[in-house]
């Protein structure tokens, strides 16, 4: 069949008819056995192909048929699938010469047949005179067709991580010679081990799909589903490939001899080669700094900017060391660097924490120290200062130190631990414990050393428009004693649910003593009506919890009159 052959749906192929199979005769002569056609018992016919092709005058159908005996006539009746309407009735002409048995060809023009598909049969005469009306000859589908052209680089690489499919469709109408933009239109993009994506096609017939980190050997095509006028097609099946390229990597230390807790920065370059091409930088790539091997996790992560450059600040070591850098990722051979850096050793705080209490105290802990495989003993904590900062920058300001008394226990390597509790001068503060160094007695140098830097905070609160309902009561008189609790997060915003004590200082007492507990409302307001019990001065507190600090009110006397 030739190449503009519209032949696209073909159901009931290879069914051979007999005379004996009386379901295969239409309806009407199946209801008059009087006027039934006579159909020999050695006549068959079998459907070898039916569908539409381009004939000298147009589209045509084309049936091709196989037949016990020669067959002298063929008439096609062509039945519209979505309604059953008998869309075209047409005598077919034999393309050979004569009647004769075996396979035989069938073809009729169709004019102006609409678009869509059809259910075929057939009316046979053979020479003595039997006929076989009703054949059935499958279904077949007279659509425009479709032609998806292909767009993308299949071969996964650093710079090709998440493929774009792009191309266009355009349709061929039957007897047509040229296609036209498929717009507005369904396409679908199935691709192994990703969820098919359907998308509609742009004005000119044009789509465009995304492959999301497919990897090597996953298979992807495009399709276009059918229709009732448009017959579905697809992309030949592609298979994704992958290169790795080559990488290379530059770097030095910004000193290769130091005292340990000296900032030692590195810096660097890295480039690649994509595909045959030359070096060009490799922008946003991880270079993971290990400390001697690139056993476990690397101690700092640096990242390459636009020109490939990346520089990092090493972390203190306490011996020698060889910085190991890589540099790898999808699709890229490993490069590596190694830098020698000789390191003298100081003194060392590890351990430190710091945490803030709801009622606006630091609790610290830490061990000052040697450093690993350093000889000898801290001497004692005086030089320790425990800092707080609004910054994790800085600028730094002396919170407190601890106390000479405190008992120490050994930690780190023959260090001392040391531990305490100062009171907060911000509710969002950073800290950190810094030793400005010493010399024992045998003129032995600790070298000064700071710790890492630790949030501690808790929301700041107030009560505010604290009020009592009146400064003198009689005795066995109620009381109201009111207020607002808020919390500071941008602005001062109402704090509702929590529980506020109301408390009262008795004439001549030390001894504060509370009367209730209420919880605020929604506005973070608090109101609780009592009797008063006795002259004294009222006020209320807040006293904090997991997230937020503890506050009181103002005061407010009120006299108890008999």
């Amino acid at each position: 069949m030739s190449s503009r052959s519209r032949v696209l749906a073909v159901l009931g192929l290879a069914l051979a008819l007999t005379g004996a199979a009386s379901g295969l005769m239409s309806a009407a002569a199946a209801a008059d056995p009087a006027t039934a056609p006579t159909v020999s018992p050695i006549d068959s016919v079998t459907v070898v192909s039916a569908g539409f092709t381009a004939g000298s005058a147009g589209e045509e159908l084309s049936i091709t048929v196989d037949s016990s005996t020669p067959l002298t006539s063929m008439t096609a009746h062509l039945y519209a699938t979505s309604t059953n309407a008998d869309t075209l009735d047409s005598a077919m002409q034999q393309a050979s010469t004569g009647p004769q048995a075996g396979e035989s060809s069938w073809t009729a023009p169709v004019g102006t047949l609409p678009l869509g598909t059809y259910n075929v049969t057939m009316d046979v005469a053979f020479p003595d005179g039997t006929q076989m009306p009703g054949t059935p000859a499958g279904t077949v589908a007279f659509q425009d067709t479709p032609t998806i052209t292909l767009n993308v680089n299949s071969v996964l690489s650093h710079g090709n991580q998440d493929p774009v499919i792009s191309g266009t469709v355009t349709v061929q109408a039957p007897g047509a010679t040229i296609g036209s933009a498929y717009a507005d239109q369904p396409v679908t993009l199935v691709a192994s081990g990703q969820p098919d994506v359907t998308s509609g096609t742009g004005g000119n017939g044009g789509f465009t799909f995304s492959l999301t980190s497919p990897q090597p050997g996953e298979t992807f095509y495009v399709e276009v589903p059918e229709s009732m006028t448009v017959a579905a097609a697809r992309t030949s099946t592609m298979s994704l490939t992958a290169q790795s390229d080559l990488v290379r990597m530059s770097a030095s230390l910004s000193a290769s001899t130091v005292r340990y807790g000296t900032k030692v920065t590195v810096k660097g370059t890295v480039t690649y080669a994509p595909g045959a091409g030359g070096f060009v930088a490799l922008t946003g790539q991880a270079v993971r700094i290990y400390a001697g091997t690139a056993s476990g996790s690397p101690v700092v992560t640096a990242v390459t900017d636009g020109k490939g450059d990346f520089t990092a600040t090493l972390p203190n070591e306490a011996t020698s060391v060889h910085w190991l850098l890589k540099a790898s990722g999808p699709y890229l051979n490993t490069a590596t660097a190694t830098l020698p850096m000789k390191v003298s050793l100081p003194t060392v705080i590890t351990g430190f924490a710091a945490t803030l209490s709801q009622s606006w105290q630091v609790n610290y802990r830490g061990c000052l120290g040697l450093q690993a495989r350093v000889p000898g003993s801290i001497p004692s904590l005086t030089g320790l200062t425990i800092q707080y900062a609004e910054r994790p920058g800085g600028p730094w300001h002396k919170l407190g130190v601890p106390a000479a008394t405190q008992k120490s226990f050994v930690c780190g390597n023959d260090g001392r631990t040391f531990s305490g509790t100062l009171p907060a001068q911000l509710n969002y503060a950073y800290y950190r414990v810094v030793y400005a160094g010493a010399t024992d007695k045998a003129g032995t140098g600790y070298l000064s050393s700071a710790s890492g830097t630790v949030l501690a905070w808790k929301y700041e609160d107030r009560i505010t428009s604290f009020a009592v309902s009146a400064r003198t009561v009689h005795k066995g008189g109620k009381l109201t004693v009111s207020g607002r609790l808020q919390y500071y997060l941008s602005k001062w915003r109402d704090y509702p649910g929590q529980p506020v004590q109301v408390i009262f200082l008795p004439q001549g007492s030390k001894s504060w003593w509370y009367i209730a507990i209420v919880r605020t409302n929604s506005a973070g307001l608090f109101s609780v009506t009592f009797t008063d019990p006795v002259t004294a001065i009222w006020s209320a507190e807040f006293l904090g919890n997991s997230t937020h600090l503890d506050t009181a009110a103002g005061t407010i006397p009120v006299r108890v009159t008999q």
